[in-house]
């Protein structure tokens, strides 16, 4: 079963439908996938990396996250988050819009416009564990859809290398972090240095290989926990690691916690189980990026968004 849960988040491009979801504390490891993304900050402070460049997301912004960009957030003290993904093949006129032009800006902090958009985005959270592909919930996509390409200038997409560069690492090292993995033999994998290799890594993503490739371990070994299937030692060597202080020191690292206590907060809250799945209320996954520590995410109730 884990799996199919824990998968690379490049596994949402499999969802034909939008999904939309509150979350607090929202942190998540460098990642992309074909879909559009949104994140409305309620309240609180988002910080964000996309491609490399820094984005401080505060109450009542918009951060907006075009396709295949890689992406991820830290919450450094406290947040309240609405996220959505947006599959573009959903609204195929808007796939054509956006199939050579991206948008010019990612945080957007007009008023005007956000205030709409994260209205439109809590009615889908409404619906989503009601009707999530209703006419209301499609009608309310084309709304977001319609204010953000008609109110931020769209720009010609030119695909840069090194971001590209970038996803091709991230799907390999996913596809590959149980095996024997080291600066040198990834460089060498895409025939870099590894001086270069490993400061265009470092820039987009945030973490060293070595970090991040555990970090990758530490979440399936989490999800097998969860599964109740294996021993910790078992777990820990199916995932990749060669050494169990190596693993104790990397969970912590990237969890904030032992993995037994991982395991006895997760069956206190099973709000926390269903997040990793990816549907309805993924984006807590706490960690897998060296700067995220501390207890597990919590997820927030559906409610009014407070103005």
């Amino acid at each position: 079963m884990y799996n199919q849960l824990y998968n690379y988040e490049i596994s949402r491009d499999s969802q034909a439908e939008p999904s939309s979801w509150y979350s607090l504390n929202n942190n998540c490891a460098p990642h992309f996938h074909s879909a559009l993304e949104l994140v409305y900050v309620r309240s609180g402070i988002m910080e964000a990396t996309l491609n490399g460049k820094f984005h401080c997301i505060q109450g009542r912004e918009l951060l907006l996250v075009p396709s295949y960009t890689v992406h991820r957030y830290l919450t450094p003290e406290r947040s309240d988050t609405i996220v959505m993904i947006i599959p573009l093949s959903y609204i195929p006129a808007f796939q054509k819009i956006l199939r050579r032009k991206t948008f010019s800006l990612c945080r957007i902090s007009d008023k005007s416009i956000t205030r709409e958009v994260a209205r439109c985005m809590r009615y889908c959270c409404g619906l989503q564990h009601k009707k999530p592909d209703s006419m209301a919930a499609r009608g309310y996509i084309h709304v977001i859809l319609a204010l953000l390409t008609e109110n931020i200038p769209l720009e010609n997409l030119l695909a840069k290398d090194d971001d590209a560069l970038v996803r091709n690492i991230l799907t390999y090292l996913n596809n590959n972090y149980k095996n024997p993995l080291s600066l040198k033999s990834v460089a060498d994998e895409f025939g870099y240095s590894t001086s270069r290799f490993s400061h265009i890594f470092n820039k987009h993503v945030g973490c060293s290989i070595s970090e991040y490739v555990n970090a990758l371990r530490c979440r399936q070994v989490a999800g097998m926990l969860l599964d109740g299937e294996e021993s910790v030692t078992q777990a820990a060597m199916g995932a990749g690691f060669n050494s169990m202080r190596t693993f104790y020191r990397s969970f912590m690292h990237v969890f904030g916690i032992s993995p037994s206590k991982y395991v006895d907060v997760s069956k206190d809250n099973d709000a926390l189980r269903h997040s990793r799945s990816g549907v309805p209320v993924y984006s807590g996954c706490k960690g897998l990026c060296h700067v995220i520590k501390g207890p597990l995410d919590s997820i927030a109730p559906i409610e009014k968004d407070r103005h």
